[in-house]
């Protein structure tokens, strides 16, 4: 199985199907998010409830389709995500109950995670679901870089992020001694408004903002 999964029932109390994360357990996963964010407005912790789990789901897929394997089997039944004060095991946030594939692709099986926990997030907190969908591409984009990052495999990274979302902004940014690869995302996080320091692929930011980011 691909790595940022977990395979098998654990005991841990943080693990939730998308299902309770969108219905009984939403309160409690927003207030989670918030603590870790120092926030308590309800906009800013739907986003990241939505990120979150998206992130979780995204990684392992991410991983599958960089080694050119089919896909683990994250439908909403087999599927579990770390939603907790305390971090994740391992740092892998997606568990699978059982070891198998699928032939779904990865946007729809997110999507069957996602498309409920946006709508059940848009009633509670009034953040916009196109806002919020979003930031769900852009979630699934950048893990899909990070992944080839930390394998040392950018550049295919970055052409499967460019098959998902052909309109997705990559930039070079030249620095002294090194090139940087950006993903600028399509959407807002809301983090500037707790504040918190802008990443570079913030779309608030200008190319001099992301290149003074490198030295601070």
């Amino acid at each position: 199985m691909p790595q940022a999964l977990h395979v098998g029932a654990r005991a841990e109390p943080g693990w939730l199907t998308s299902a309770a994360v969108a219905g009984p357990s939403l309160h409690d996963a927003l207030a989670i998010v918030g603590r870790a964010l120092d926030t308590d407005r309800p906009d800013i912790q739907g986003q990241r409830v939505i990120e979150l789990v998206t992130w979780w789901l995204a990684l392992p897929l991410a991983h599958a389709l960089l080694d050119g394997q089919p896909l683990p089997d994250l439908s909403p039944e087999n599927t579990r995500v770390w939603v907790h004060d305390d971090a994740a095991p391992e740092g892998a946030g997606a568990l699978i109950l059982e070891e198998r594939t699928t032939t779904r692709s990865l946007n729809a099986l997110v999507d069957a995670h996602v498309s409920p926990l946006v709508a059940a997030v848009c009633a509670h907190t009034r953040r916009p679901a196109r806002a919020l969908q979003r930031g769900v591409d852009d979630r699934i984009a950048g893990a899909l870089i990070f992944v080839a990052q930390s394998r040392g495999e950018e550049p295919r990274g970055c052409e499967l992020a460019r098959e998902a979302y052909p309109d997705i902004d990559l930039r070079t940014l030249e620095l002294p001694g090194y090139a940087l690869t950006v993903h600028v995302r399509s959407g807002c996080c809301l983090y500037y408004r707790i504040p918190k320091a802008k990443c570079w692929g913030c779309p608030l930011l200008k190319d001099d903002e992301r290149r003074a980011l490198t030295t601070s």
